[in-house]
């Protein structure tokens, strides 16, 4: 049998649940963030689309739900090609399933620029500051990949180019900042 055509663990149910505690209804991908796996895979998604958190969870699920797998063996089968130990490629349905899922996100995405409202835009040095403390960050994050410290420094800095530059995801925030300091 072929590494494409291996048998792939049945997804589990995903349903919502209601919290014992507060009574409301709570996502079970949610634990799921905390696995380091799980969230890397998140975030290669929400690169990917580009969009916020939520969309990229979103992405995961409606991906494994579709390819028949659970979230997490399809974020380990995205972090294993990825310089992961592992090293199995990914099973084409499971691929398959994953493209259309992220296209799918893609072309529901709003273009860029429609229904924007007017906002005031930092001062050019406050973006370029930002800018600066981001890919440092990133250089530093890319020489530690397990550098907590790291990591959490640019996400506080992918965060701040998002309030500056008013936009809901990292992708956008750092391309909108880059051509307003270039403009």
């Amino acid at each position: 049998m072929a590494a494409a055509d291996a048998p792939v663990p049945a997804a589990p149910e995903r349903e919502s649940t209601r919290d014992r505690v507060s009574g409301m209804r709570t996502d079970p991908l949610r634990p799921l963030l905390r696995d380091p796996t799980v969230a890397r895979a998140v975030g290669m998604l929400m690169a990917t689309i580009p969009g916020p958190a939520r969309v990229a969870e979103q992405v995961l699920t409606s991906a494994a739900e579709a390819a028949g797998v659970s979230a997490v063996d399809l974020a380990h089968a995205m972090t294993a090609g990825r310089g992961g130990t592992e090293g199995a490629p990914m099973p084409a349905p499971v691929q398959r399933a994953l493209r259309h899922a992220v296209q799918a996100a893609r072309e529901a995405a709003p273009t860029p620029g429609a229904g924007r409202w007017p906002r005031l835009l930092p001062s050019r040095e406050e973006a370029e500051q930002a800018l600066a403390r981001f890919f440092d960050a990133r250089v530093r994050l890319s020489a530690a990949p397990d550098d907590d410290e790291a990591r959490r420094t640019v996400e506080d800095t992918l965060f701040t180019l998002c309030v500056l530059m008013a936009q809901p995801s990292a992708y956008a925030a750092v391309r909108e900042a880059v051509q307003y300091v270039d403009s």
